[in-house]
């Protein structure tokens, strides 16, 4: 399977297994971007593993209902995919500050979901923690004229929300899940575009 299906089938209906099998093909690029994208896509399967361990299997149906409901597969992936390929550079930031911050006010005054118990709040903290982290590299990487105020100001609004104890425990893990597929997928850019490459080579 190429790192394009793989990643259409991670911004559709993220879980462990599809992330596992990420791994090997990103580890068969040898290059700075494929560990970045390998690193950020590690994390994501600890904090998807971790949501899955802590629920029975009784509940689990529900939690992939949720991971589905936090994902980028509401949106046209391979017009996301076309989008990343073709102006990777000013993604992140049109990303955060634009479309993906009003997406996630939006959800955020959300009440219709239930709340989780407070035994996710560590999970949702380390994964917050990870992300904020890598967000800012990739804003570093892609925006290096940012002064440092810039970039926090750019970042720290999406993490207020997911840091909130007000916002529900459902909600904050589709923010969390959408952020770690907009990392994924803006860290596997560079490596879509090599494969994309090499496939046109194949085909002349």
């Amino acid at each position: 399977m190429s790192l394009a299906d793989l990643l259409q089938r991670i911004l559709r209906q993220p879980s462990p297994d599809d992330l596992w099998a990420l791994q090997p093909a990103l580890l068969a690029f040898d290059s700075p971007n494929a560990e970045a994208a390998r690193e950020i896509a590690h994390r994501f399967y600890v904090y998807a593993s971790q949501v899955e361990s802590k629920l029975n299997s009784k509940r689990y149906s529900t939690v992939s209902a949720r991971l589905a409901a936090g994902s980028v597969g509401v949106i046209a992936t391979q017009d996301f995919l076309d989008s990343l390929l073709s102006q990777h550079r000013g993604a992140l930031g049109e990303l955060l500050a634009g479309g993906l911050a009003g997406m996630l006010e939006v959800l955020a005054s959300l009440q219709s979901v239930k709340a989780w118990k407070t035994e996710f709040e560590s999970v949702h903290e380390e994964a917050a923690w990870d992300l904020y982290a890598a967000l800012w590299r990739l804003s570093a990487d892609t925006q290096p004229g940012l002064s440092q105020d810039q970039r926090q100001r750019m970042i720290d609004p999406l993490f207020a929300i997911i840091r909130s104890r007000d916002v529900d425990g459902t909600l904050r893990m589709a923010l969390i899940v959408w952020l770690y597929q907009i990392t994924l997928a803006l860290r596997m850019a560079p490596l879509l575009a090599v494969e994309s490459g090499s496939a046109l080579q194949a085909v002349d």
